[in-house]
């Protein structure tokens, strides 16, 4: 498949690293190219863990989605940036998470790579793959082959598994997404942060993302605290590493000692809170 059929605006330029591409790469998955295996090097270099904690956070999302969908009796599930979902990486995607909890649930998956759509056209992918910007959430819920897929009337669960620090503006997409949500609505939101990780690490990552289609953008937990500000976090467990996010009890999987990447659930006011009434 060539650049021209994957965009209709013109090539590709595989010279540029993507995120999408590149988290790939750090979960030893087949779709990157020289550009983003080089970023993932780089990425590396700074922080040996990094592959593992892309692992962690990787598995956090499904199992968050998961958890909200059965606690909230949730139907539905907008993931939002949802990166190559490689099969040789070996792990659960979020909609497989989802579906084996509420299997009439609807799962729609969104991204604004060409590859990352192409990879979804070819049938190795989620049941459903949409381009959709998390900058432009029209482009997400306003998208014209969506279709019934969502009920913009009714409780939705937004998974925006390491997308938010690569958007310059997150407050603006929090906010955006809280005016377009019905109540009762969740968030599955992980986040790189600089709290506890060195500022060497962080600048030397940052800059590997610097020639990138994105930037990354790294913030403190407090800073992440304040994107779910107005909506109810669900503590514990609270903001916490991805690898130990878990209910009932704690996760116990790798937190990592050069990187870290936190994650949080937080329901819209007005969640439907019946798994906790039990």
């Amino acid at each position: 498949m060539t650049g021209q059929e994957l965009t209709p605006g013109g090539a590709l330029d595989f010279a540029q690293a993507s995120p999408a591409r590149t988290y790939n790469a750090l979960l030893k998955g087949r779709t990157a190219y020289a550009a983003d295996r080089e970023a993932a090097d780089k990425v590396t270099a700074m922080a040996p863990d990094a592959g593992q904690i892309a692992r962690e956070n990787f598995q956090f999302a499904g199992r968050a989605a998961a958890w909200a969908v059965a606690e909230f009796g949730i139907g539905q599930v907008a993931d939002i940036g949802v990166g190559v979902l490689d099969a040789d990486i070996g792990l659960p995607s979020v909609e497989e998470c989802v579906l084996r909890v509420a299997p009439d649930a609807r799962v729609v998956a969104f991204d604004n790579d060409p590859v990352v759509l192409a990879h979804a056209r070819s049938g190795r992918s989620y049941g459903r793959v949409l381009h959709g910007d998390v900058t432009d959430l029209d482009t997400v819920f306003g998208n014209p082959e969506l279709g019934e897929a969502l009920d913009r009337s009714a409780p939705t669960v937004v998974v925006l598994a390491a997308v938010l620090h690569f958007v310059a503006d997150p407050d603006a997409v929090m906010a955006d997404l809280g005016r377009r949500l019905a109540p009762g609505s969740v968030v599955v939101l992980s986040h790189a942060t600089t709290t506890d990780t060195e500022t060497r690490r962080v600048d030397g990552m940052t800059k590997a993302y610097d020639k990138a289609t994105s930037r990354i953008r790294f913030r403190s937990e407090e800073e992440i605290l304040g994107l779910v500000d107005g909506w109810d976090l669900v503590d514990p467990p609270g903001l916490c590493d991805v690898a130990e996010w878990g209910l009932p009890g704690p996760h116990d999987g790798q937190v990592g000692e050069h990187v870290r990447v936190v994650g949080l659930v937080a329901g819209w006011p007005g969640r439907r809170d019946r798994g906790r009434e039990r």
